[in-house]
């Protein structure tokens, strides 16, 4: 029996600027942190027959790897020639909420499978190789923040320039981080959703001088504000995260909804300084800094809400037997 994880995350700001489309002429940079909940992979070889059997949302069951329906899995099992065996797949969280659990999924699928194939890893290897299946191989309209985040766990700057990621891991004391994990409320708004399409149409309207590449270029310049916030006075971000969001729902259409705003303005009504919804946008979570004065009105405003802590452990195998 073999148990790999990947841990999901929170992008709080610079999202946009990792796509391939804004990184042809523009440095990018991400400031995010991994949580504690996760995607998990279990399996374990088959003895009694041949085949793959894949468990997910859906139940698959056949021969060989190059018959699976899902991309990622498909792609990782036939590139390591695994067969012969029995995977599941759980998460604390649904697909489509704006934690990068797809990301996730993949770094936790290839840490199950190079150690099955008795490959170590580093978490550098399962984010550089994440990127590669999805971006370069089945050419998914998405950026390289989410299987960084989910590999490396903690709290980190990413800055993406010249084809490299460069990793900046924040070191922050007890209290700021009990601080923002106590102060930022993650709020579900909508339905669980594909950001394939709206990652598209972004990418599409990023061309040199373009609106969409100034505006993404100011959610960049954010990145170093809001990594002096957490680094200092964490009551800070929740401005940061206000403007940022104002930026980004300017970009382009589908980011929000009326739902999304009414949402947005009770939670600014209800105490928070400043929030931002996770993802690409449509819907998923909304993340709102919520001073420790204010938490009882919010909290009478928003009674369900994803509670989590900064997981400082990224990706890798949990359990071998």
């Amino acid at each position: 029996m073999l148990i790999a994880q990947a841990p999901l995350r929170v992008s709080l700001l610079g999202g946009g600027s990792d796509l391939p489309a804004y990184l042809v002429n523009n440095d990018g940079a991400v400031l995010s942190f991994a949580i504690d909940r996760k995607v998990f992979i279990v399996g374990h070889p088959f003895t009694h027959r041949t085949g793959i059997a894949l468990k997910y949302s859906k139940f698959e069951d056949v021969q060989t790897p190059t018959q699976l329906v899902h991309p990622i899995a498909r792609e990782v099992l036939t590139r390591y020639q695994v067969t012969d065996i029995d995977i599941a797949v759980m998460s604390d969280v649904p697909a489509g909420t704006g934690l990068g659990s797809s990301s996730s999924f993949t770094v936790a699928f290839l840490a199950f499978v190079r150690s099955l194939c008795g490959i170590e890893s580093t978490s550098v290897d399962l984010a550089r190789e994440a990127c590669d299946i999805e971006i370069e191989t089945l050419r998914e309209p998405i950026g390289y923040q989410d299987q960084w985040a989910s590999a490396l766990g903690g709290i980190n700057t990413l800055h993406f320039a010249h084809g490299e990621v460069e990793v900046e891991s924040l070191v922050l004391s007890h209290v700021q981080i009990s601080t923002l994990e106590n102060n930022l409320r993650l709020i579900p708004v909508g339905k669980p959703r594909s950001a394939s399409a709206l990652l598209s149409r972004q990418a599409q309207s990023i061309s040199l001088g373009s609106h969409v590449e100034k505006q993404t270029g100011a959610l960049v310049e954010l990145v170093k504000a809001g990594k002096e916030a957490l680094q200092g006075e964490v009551d800070q971000l929740g401005p940061l995260l206000d403007t940022a969001w104002a930026i980004k729902r300017s970009m382009t259409d589908g980011i929000t909804s009326i739902e999304i705003d009414q949402m947005y303005q009770r939670g600014l009504s209800s105490g928070s300084t400043g929030g931002k919804l996770l993802g690409a946008g449509g819907s998923g979570y909304l993340a709102f800094y919520v001073p420790q004065s204010a938490h009882q009105a919010f909290d009478q405003a928003f009674p369900t809400r994803l509670d989590f802590k900064i997981s400082q452990n990224g990706a890798g195998v949990i359990h071998e037997s």
